[in-house]
């Protein structure tokens, strides 16, 4: 057999054409060798205590008021003995269940007391080689740090390991596993011995086995945590709103007595072989939603540190953001041989990377698929990619990088957080944002297509090559053999590909400027830092500048109508093909030749027509606003009708429901969506969606498009971010005043999907795994008013706490309760109520049972005075935060003027600070109403009667 050019062992040596054109700008003006480290963030404060503990520190305010604080631990469940499968992640759950400053529930009471959330701003996490506790914090007292400290001490070694707690968690540690089972744990679980052949990774998984979780006693995970929970393996990273010092000299204080054991064990490394001849799995699943194939090439661990490998990691990212593109314009073909597809090199395991091909295909599209993945990777391999393609590229990076620095002030502490934590446990460099801006600027424009072009040679290696292919099993869908995918890769690599063509459109994205109308009257809310204007085609503009952000600036428009406009027969031919409309680009260019169209641009516009309006939304940095104007502009003016988007997203979507009957969640949310809209003909059915894709009709969505958007005398736009009035204002009057104006009068329609009377119990028999799922609906008629609103709001947040404690930590039944509750006043006025739960379908009724006493408790007695300051300290949390950021602000200014509240309203606290213990009694036992109320519940199919 011919030697594949794909499967040819070729890494090419790009490090001397590293050494030869580095020339980044350092110290004193001295030029930086490739071996030199990358320099580190200074504004970050670390160090090591003597016990080996080290810290990283960082001063940041985004957001105000708050730090950001975590506790890593260089363990996970590769670490854990064989009877310890599991117990790494059981010892994470004990952290929250019982420590020596902290008795079993106590931890948790005592940070929603503060306003902080259990899961956003209290969680954790454990995987194969770490574990990572993360607390989120106010700044305002000072108590709170310290105790915020007391807590992460605690963790660290004061860990009680109760048995009687040990014993009520293991419930909880089940239902995790419970609810991660289905389709994809089941093919995980054939996939991964052979991806990590010969590797304790095949055997480690965080959640363990079940029949240990079920009876390791408390001293075996005691064991593991005396083991691993160590000074020498750990950090305490702390980045918020604080003096850097302070914290730094609290860390020295309460961490540096911390001590390991007299004769630690040794730290292994897990091994992944990567010399391995080429493997292939192929794996079927009845409930498998969909088919996919995929490629992991495992490599070596690239050196990340120096000069050179930034400048290495600059040609990689160009590849692999050109290839992309490339196997997107493949996606959006008439007849796409793939409905999604990624291109990418990381880090695959501790001590390995990998780079991957991966796409989602059609039933019975494997080996397409494999080909045309395959195939575009050898196109570069004997072609290489074009210099247009390549300065495309190029500027997008470079465009990245600008916008991150402008935003430096501005990252968000989570993240810096995170970055924090692989720093510790990779030793990954940090340099700060002014560095990377230099380093690019210096190394990006002297990068060839020789050196993009060669990385396809390295990465594409016979040697340690895993293929990865499942599907779903089906009657009349017979999986490709290991020997079909095998030949794929002999054929592709045994022909000459053609070279691409780079067609990329030299036109003005808007031909002509047209001419606009001014602002006929202006209106000021100083108090809230708003300006409203009214154009004279009638264009209302609200806009609120702000300066949260310093390259952001965010946009939405509405107006009344929507689909309710229409019939409900030409409802069901344009549902689909309207979203058609929306993404075919605008004017001469389709989607790809807008994308190229705007490459360094950071704008994005995208209009929709919904049920009840129609309008846009979008972003912008404030240089390309212009764009944004002119893109918003060309969505009204020239929307696209493209037959070949059309036939792609139908193939798409068509990819997508071939199988999705056979998931049991869609098949449970499905019969709820229909049975609380009472089979409403504009609630489509899973049975329904197939056959109405056939009838989808994009002539008539894009008629009706064009009608949505032919008025815009009633289109309210919303602009938050970094912009001055003065920029704005001639640009919305040239753009937006340009739009037309017919002078229609009309609303939206009340379509009348009502929610059913009466009581109603449904069971749906779906699925193989021992899972059951509980929704429980209260929904009705109810009158609305904001007092009400935020009276139902209250008490989704007091349930929510409530139910949680009981059903979760007290009965161990179930990992997390979901609890919402709105009040609606369009298209008409209702209430909606819902619970729901995962469980072992055994317990399902003695949850719901739970459920339904607590109800009437509050029904009887009200929230206790501990949960509803728990809630309102959430609550003002939440909005203290909320107010700092532009989407919030978006949003607000939307609803408030939808609802015809006044605008002043938005920052106000008063409705938080308002609500008392008695409305929320009063509206349980006016909503949660025992004879106006569904329940659902999801069984396995074997359970059926």
């Amino acid at each position: 057999m011919k030697t594949s050019r794909l499967l040819r062992f070729a890494f090419v040596l790009i490090a001397v054409t590293l050494v030869s054109s580095l020339s980044a700008p350092g110290a004193a003006g001295q030029t930086p060798a490739p071996a030199d480290p990358i320099p580190p963030d200074p504004a970050v404060i670390t160090g090591t205590l003597d016990n080996g503990l080290r810290y990283f520190v960082r001063e940041n305010n985004e957001p105000e008021n708050r730090a950001e604080l975590r506790l890593v631990v260089n363990a996970g469940s590769i670490l854990e003995d064989e009877d310890q499968l599991g117990l790494a992640h059981f010892v994470e759950h004990m952290a929250f269940n019982g420590t020596e400053n902290f008795e079993k529930q106590a931890l948790v009471d005592y940070l929603e007391s503060i306003g902080m959330q259990f899961g956003p701003d209290i969680n954790a996490y454990t995987s194969f080689d770490e574990t990572v506790y993360m607390l989120q914090v106010p700044m305002d007292d000072p108590e709170m740090l310290v105790t915020a400290f007391r807590i992460l001490e605690d963790w660290a070694q004061g860990v009680l390991f109760d048995p009687e707690e040990v014993d009520k968690e293991r419930g909880v540690v089940i239902e995790e596993w419970r609810g991660r089972r289905g389709a994809g744990a089941r093919i995980q679980d054939q996939q991964f011995p052979v991806l990590f052949q010969g590797s304790l990774y095949a055997e480690r998984l965080p959640i363990g086995k079940t029949e240990i979780l079920e009876t390791a006693p408390a001293e075996r995970l005691r064991s593991f945590y005396e083991d691993w929970y160590r000074p020498d393996l750990m950090a305490i990273i702390a980045v918020g709103d604080f003096d850097g010092a302070v914290i730094e000299a609290t860390i020295r204080e309460r961490f540096g007595g911390l001590t390991g054991p007299a004769e630690p064990r040794p730290r292994i490394a897990a091994e992944v072989p990567i010399d391995h001849p080429p493997l292939v799995t192929i794996v079927t699943d009845p409930e498998a939603q969909g088919s996919q194939v995929g490629v992991l090439y495992k490599q070596p661990p690239a050196p990340r540190g120096t000069i050179g490998d930034f400048r290495r990691g600059l040609v990689e990212g160009l590849y692999s953001g050109m290839l992309n593109a490339r196997l997107n314009e493949l996606r959006l073909q008439a007849d796409p041989p793939f409905m999604f597809s990624f291109s990418g090199q990381g880090q695959f395991a501790r001590g390995v990377d990998a780079y991957q091909l991966v796409a989602l295909v059609a039933e019975g599209g494997i080996e397409r698929g494999l080909e045309a993945l395959l195939t575009e990777a050898e196109r570069v391999v004997q072609n290489g990619f074009t210099a247009s393609e390549l300065e495309r590229e190029k500027t997008n990076t470079r465009r990245g990088y600008e916008r991150r620095l402008a935003e430096r002030e501005n990252q968000e502490s989570a993240s810096l957080a995170s970055r924090y934590i692989q720093v510790f446990l990779q030793g990954s460099a940090y340099p700060s944002l002014e560095t990377q801006m230099e380093l690019v600027d210096a190394f990006l424009p002297g990068i060839t297509l020789e050196e993009t072009n060669g990385i396809a040679q390295a990465w594409l290696a016979e040697q340690g090559r895993v293929v990865l292919a499942s599907a779903p099993a089906k009657e009349g869908l017979e999986p490709p053999a290991e020997e079909d995918l095998l030949n794929v890769f002999a054929a592709v690599g045994g022909r000459e590909v053609e070279a691409y063509e780079d067609e990329a459109a030299d036109a003005p994205l808007l031909p002509v400027a047209p001419d606009g109308m001014p602002v006929a009257s202006e209106e000021v809310l100083d108090e809230v830092g708003v300006t409203i204007w009214t154009l004279e085609n009638g264009v209302r503009v609200v806009l609120k500048p702000t300066d949260f952000k310093d390259d952001e600036i965010l946009f939405s428009a509405t107006s009344p109508g929507g689909t309710s406009t229409v019939s409900d027969d030409l409802f069901r031919r344009v549902s689909f093909a309207l979203n058609v409309v929306g993404q075919s680009g605008v004017g001469d260019f389709d989607q790809t030749a807008l994308g190229k169209k705007l490459a360094g641009k950071a704008v994005r516009v995208s209009p929709s027509v919904g049920s009840l309006s129609e309008g846009l939304g979008g972003s912008a940095s404030p240089q390309d606003v212009e764009t944004a104007f002119q893109l918003m502009y060309l969505y009204f003016s020239a929307p696209r009708r493209d037959e070949t988007m059309f036939e792609a997203m139908k193939a798409q979507q068509m990819a997508v429901l071939a199988n999705v009957g056979a998931n049991p969640n869609f098949v449970f949310s499905d019969t709820i969506s229909a049975t609380m809209s009472q089979g409403h003909p504009r609630v489509l059915r899973l049975s329904q969606l197939a056959s109405n894709l056939e009838e989808a009709d994009l002539d008539a969505a894009y008629d009706l498009y064009r009608d949505r958007f032919a008025d815009a005398s009633d289109f309210t736009f919303y602009f938050t971010g970094a912009f001055d009035l003065a920029t704005m204002r001639p640009l919305v009057e040239q753009y937006l005043g340009a739009l037309p104006n017919l002078g229609r009068v009309e609303d939206w329609r009340d379509l009348g999907i009502d929610p059913p009377a009466g009581t109603i119990e449904t069971t749906v028999y779906k699925g193989l795994e021992p899972q059951s799922r509980t929704q429980i609906i209260f929904a009705g008629e109810a009158a609305y008013s904001l007092e009400e609103s935020n009276a139902i709001s209250a008490m989704a947040d007091v349930l929510d706490i409530r139910l949680r404690e009981i059903l979760r930590e007290d009965m161990g039944g179930t990992y997390g309760v979901g609890v919402r509750g709105s009040l609606s006043y369009r298209p008409d006025e209702e209430y909606r109520f819902t619970i729901s739960f995962g469980s072992d379908p055994e317990r399902a009724e003695e949850l719901s049972d739970a459920v339904f006493e607590e109800i009437e408790r509050l029904k009887a007695e009200g929230p206790d005075a501990e949960t509803v300051d728990k809630v309102r300290e959430t609550q003002r949390r939440t909005k203290e935060t909320n107010l700092q950021e532009n989407r919030y602000w978006l949003s607000q200014l939307a609803s408030f003027e939808r609802a015809g509240r006044d605008l002043n309203g938005i920052p106000s606290y008063e409705w938080i600070e308002r609500w008392t213990a008695e409305q929320v009694r009063e509206a349980a036992v006016r909503y949660l109403r025992t004879d106006q109320y569904a329940r659902f519940v999801l069984l396995p199919e074997q359970k059926v009667p």
